[in-house]
């Protein structure tokens, strides 16, 4: 029976030798927070050996001599496949064989954005791993979840007003918000409370580059902000697929508005029951910034968004000159 963890809640006491795991998801945090976990504990614990290899670069000869465990030279080795959606049928095949006899004196750490259960090596494979659930924050309660652990991890604690503002000036987004709290942890130094003097210290009173600016930019049709917002993420090392995901995901929500006001949803239920992945102190302000989009309108923004998914994929231009033409296309839908 397939057992599913969530990252957050994966710890050393889960990893032992012979076991092996498969790490499900877009999340970057997670997916090295779990893999950090595995490693530490059985290189401390089996002395064990961490071989790293690619799904879009590994073959099957190559693939079928590092599972082997029958050699005189075998030794206890932790295996992290990255990248495994990428990899071909025949090495698919062989990974998913490995599980039928897998060894006791190694381990297998399988990364991969998502497992079809529709094939019989996938199958194969979530039989014999406990699953990770890797995927990025849904809604901002999942970031106060994170918050909770991640604050016990450095023995810290932050008082109410604190974690208010924390959290409404953070992005959706696990790795941004660790790399705040490591600047807080460091700010705050031997104090084991964070105020929310510490938290505009270290964050700002400015939310310029964050994803609320760009929504902004975005929910009033201001191309010029539009254009500079998504420059300064992109300067913070955002990858353009990671860019287009959040315009995706914020027209996302400004169609389920506009969709529940057509069914004479009242503002206020809106608000309450409606927009669980948007932080509380921002869904009002999403809510007003819908007022600029009709549904006939994101209909062709949908499409548009669909398209330079394509363009991603299937043309040698820039991402970013794709996401630009993208980004001045729908605020003249």
């Amino acid at each position: 029976m397939e057992v599913t963890l969530f990252a957050l809640d994966f710890t050393a006491d889960k990893v032992r030798l012979g076991s092996s795991y498969l790490l499900t998801g877009t999340d970057s945090y997670l997916v090295d927070r779990v893999l950090d976990t595995i490693r530490a504990k059985l290189k401390k614990k089996e002395n064990a050996d961490t071989f790293i290899i690619y799904g879009d670069e590994v073959k099957s000869p190559e693939l079928a001599d590092l599972l082997d465990t029958y050699s005189i030279f075998s030794s206890t080795k932790l295996i992290i496949i990255k990248n495994a959606e990428s990899l071909k049928t025949k090495e698919m095949n062989i990974l998913a064989d490995y599980f039928s006899s897998p060894s006791e004196i190694q381990s297998l750490a399988i990364v991969t954005e998502k497992a079809d259960a529709r094939y019989d090596y996938w199958k194969k494979i979530k039989a014999g791993t406990l699953v990770i659930n890797c995927d990025p924050p849904p809604y901002g309660g999942a970031i106060r979840a994170w918050l909770d652990k991640a604050l016990k991890d450095i023995n810290k604690t932050m008082t109410d007003k604190a974690i208010e503002e924390f959290l409404s000036r953070i992005e959706l987004d696990y790795y941004n918000a660790a790399n705040e709290l490591t600047k807080l942890d460091l700010l705050t130094g031997n104090r084991k409370t964070i105020t929310e003097s510490d938290i505009i210290l270290s964050l700002g009173t400015s939310r310029s580059g964050t994803l609320i600016d760009f929504y902004r930019a975005l929910g009033r049709k201001q191309a010029k902000q539009s254009i500079e917002a998504m420059e300064k993420m992109l300067f913070a090392d955002w990858k353009p697929l990671q860019i287009l995901f959040q315009l995706t995901r914020f027209y996302s929500n400004i169609w389920k508005i506009l969709l529940l006001k057509k069914a004479h949803i009242s503002d206020k239920e809106i608000i309450a029951n409606h927009l669980n992945d948007i932080y509380a102190t921002q869904r009002k302000e999403i809510l007003d910034l819908s007022r600029s989009y009709n549904l006939a309108s994101l209909e062709n923004i949908f499409a548009l968004l669909l398209e330079t998914d394509q363009q991603f994929k299937l043309t040698v231009a820039e991402p970013q000159i794709l996401l630009c033409n993208c980004l001045l296309k729908i605020l003249d839908a």
